[in-house]
């Protein structure tokens, strides 16, 4: 699952409460190791993610100018 956040920036909604592991005791040994590596990476992305977004700085804003554009004419300008 994906770590969501709030509108420009703002503060995430609470996260989900923990989803409890699911019951593999009918699966063989291989089929229930397989299914817990995949939940345990899924669980290490997630921890990841989580540590990303805490890290996260606001993105500065700045006027950049773009090659092979002139600048409009200012009203002194005699031609």
């Amino acid at each position: 699952m994906f770590a969501s956040v709030g509108p420009r920036g703002g503060p995430r909604p609470p996260a989900a409460p923990a989803i409890p592991e699911p019951d593999l005791s009918h699966l063989t040994e291989e089929e229930r190791d397989i299914i817990m590596a995949v939940l345990a990476r899924q669980r290490e992305e997630e921890a990841k993610d989580e540590a990303m977004l805490k890290e996260e700085k606001p993105i500065q804003a700045r006027t950049v100018n773009l090659v092979g554009q002139k600048k409009p004419p200012t009203q002194n300008d005699v031609r």
